[in-house]
């Protein structure tokens, strides 16, 4: 039996090598082929992505920018208002004859309406005569703005800054004072990235990109887009982002391909982005053509890049002939720029010839394993399969899994044991599937269940109006902290009301109550912490909860809110004080055994003493 089972293995073994190797070397060429067409399919995908990545950023500047010049216009048109009054206190004359910005607007300052402004500068070019009322109202207005938006505003983005037509600049830049370094006699209108905002070069004033240009104040190669701002036909400001060229690299290099490299073209045939290194005399031509350059790779990819969009392609394989690399293009909208991602021929081809050298390998492992198979089924016996058969029903029935238990079966045989078996394992994997399936229904149900719970306890103990803790979750809060009370530290019960809030709601509409109460809530909310809780009692009460170490300075808490509260100047026709007010009356208790209601009716009592004696202002016990 051992003589014929080798004799069998044998043949076996010499049929399985000759069709391993026929069907190895017939299938290798084409092997080849399908993993270079997957390579190249893998850099397509992978360039259209990368431009969509790069065209969301432009997406978002653009959206920044439409919204300056919304709020711009807005503010300039608000006659109302003197902004220019404002300027002698924010610029400053300088003795080499510039006006800049003071410069704690860039190490940070706090205006008395409670704005702060940092990172910020501004800088008017000399002049023969002072600024005008006009160019003074929109260099305080364009400060404004760059303060407040420029910190919301900082990723992905370098900066945000606004230049004016009369030769001014006003920038938010962290780390960078570029209004504090400019040269006095520095003319910002008339270098080639601003000269695009003017109405004769830019009759749309639709927004503008410029090509990739070294700013040699900041000492960075730059990007920029510009919106002109217009009122009546006159021009009035650019506000405008600078993307450095370090952070465009930057993001290529995080996302491309390993030996790729990525371009950024612009239609004109700009450099934007690429390649990494810049010869000394590239730099000191400031904006890039490819034709400038001395590196002769950029300017071949830029005509391919042309007769590639000629032809309306979309993400299309093209093929430097020069240097044999491939080449994909896309087009990132907004600034309608050219995305050349570059992959060298030999990364192409060592992934054709590893998917190849995969396929030969799996074809000789699968013969190894065959020749296994067919050795060991013939040196096996009826009796093994059975009393396999037999043992795998019992690890089934002790709970082992099926996949597990099945192993040594005899499954790939021909026969009566084999189809035996190759029903067995069937029969038991849908019951393992059935069983797994039921579990896992039911986990699903238990936890959605349990989300809902949760959900709806924190509806319940959350006031809708205010998204306060509403007086459920006063009293069970109250009711805990007095069940274990902290030894020594004592516990505060502040009750504030809205003073004069049913005239209000009668004079103004309950709509108009509704948001006060919102902003009244938004102040109580900026005091919470582990030792200050704050509550919507009922109607236009509130409730604040001091423990630990925020009793003893409780009272002071509370008139530093009724400030706060105050300072919102929510109008009140209807009350003698002109705003929305509140009164607060505290109660501290050292007593371990007080109870809630002692409590709320102690604070209660001072809160109607804090009325009675004028409202606004806090009465404690």
């Amino acid at each position: 039996m051992r003589l014929l089972a080798q004799q069998v293995l044998g043949r076996v073994a010499l049929w399985s090598t000759l069709a391993v190797v026929c069907a190895t070397g017939l299938g290798y060429a084409y092997a080849w082929q399908l993993s270079r067409d997957r390579a190249l399919d893998q850099l397509r995908r992978h360039a259209e992505l990368q431009g969509l990545q790069e065209e969301q950023s432009f997406s978002d500047a653009l959206a920044h920018l439409e919204l300056f010049r919304a709020e711009f216009l807005r503010r300039y048109k608000d006659q109302a208002v003197d902004y220019g009054a404002r300027f002698d206190a924010m610029y400053r004359v300088g003795e080499d004859g510039a006006v800049r910005l003071d410069p704690s607007y860039f190490r940070g300052r706090r205006h008395e309406d409670g704005r702060y402004a940092i990172h910020t500068t501004g800088f008017l070019g000399r002049r023969p005569t002072p600024p005008d009322e006009d160019l003074r109202r929109r260099a305080v207005i364009t400060t404004d703005l760059v303060a407040e938006f420029g910190p919301a505003w900082r990723e992905p983005f370098a900066n945000l800054h606004a230049s004016l037509p009369d030769n001014g600049l006003v920038i938010y830049w962290p780390g960078v004072p570029w209004g504090l370094q400019a040269a006095p006699d520095l003319d910002v209108t008339e270098g080639a990235v601003i000269a695009g905002t003017r109405p004769e070069a830019n009759p749309g004033r639709e927004a503008v990109w410029s090509g990739l240009y070294f700013d040699k104040t900041a000492r960075q190669w730059t990007v920029t887009v510009q919106l002109p701002v217009d009122d009546g036909g006159r021009h009035l400001v650019n506000p405008s982002h600078d993307i450095l060229l370090d952070d465009i690299l930057a993001r290529l290099r995080r996302s491309r391909l390993v030996g790729a490299q990525t371009l950024l073209l612009s239609p004109g045939g700009d450099l934007i982005a690429g390649p990494e290194t810049l010869s000394v005399g590239d730099q000191e031509r400031g904006i890039l053509h490819v034709d400038a350059l001395d590196d002769p790779f950029p300017a071949r990819i830029h005509r391919l890049a042309a007769e590639h969009f000629q032809q309306g392609h979309s993400a299309h394989v093209m093929k430097d002939e020069h240097s044999g690399a491939y080449v994909v293009f896309t087009r990132v909208k907004g600034p309608d720029w050219q995305l050349a991602t570059i992959y060298p021929a030999e990364q192409v081809a060592g992934a054709a010839h590893r998917g190849a050298a995969i396929l030969l390998a799996l074809g000789l492992a699968l013969q190894l394993i065959l020749l296994v198979v067919v050795g060991t089924v013939l040196g096996r016996r009826v009796s093994q399969p059975v009393r396999r058969l037999r043992d795998a029903a019992d690890r089934i029935a002790r709970g082992e899994q099926t996949e597990a238990a099945v192993a040594d079966l005899p499954l790939a045989e021909e026969n009566e044991i084999g189809s035996l078996s190759r029903s067995f394992r069937d029969l038991a994997s849908q019951v393992e599937q059935r069983q797994f399936e039921l579990e896992g229904t039911v986990e699903d149900r238990t936890r959605e269940l349990a989300a809902a719970n949760r959900r709806l306890e924190q509806l319940t103990r959350t006031d809708s109006l205010t998204a306060l803790p509403n007086r459920r979750a006063f009293d069970d809060d109250l009711a805990k902290l007095l069940s274990h009370p902290e030894p020594m530290a004592g516990l505060a019960l502040g009750m504030l009301d809205v003073d004069y809030f049913k005239p209000y709601n009668d004079t103004l509409g309950h709509e108009a109550g509704d948001q006060a109460l919102r902003k009244v809530a938004d102040v109580l909310a900026g005091q919470i912490r582990r030792d200050v809780r704050c509550y919507r009692y009922g109607g236009e009460e509130f409730a604040l909860v001091f423990t630990s170490i925020a009793v003893p300075h409780a009272e002071r808490i509370l008139r530093r809110i009724l400030e706060d509260i105050a300072a919102t100047a929510i109008e009140h026709p209807a009350s003698p004080l002109g705003v929305v007010t509140v009164s607060a009356g505290l109660a501290k208790s050292y007593d371990p055994d007080v109870d809630a209601a002692s409590l709320v009716r102690a604070a209660d009592r001072q809160l109607y003493a804090a009325k009675a004696s004028g409202r606004n202002r806090v009465a404690s016990s």
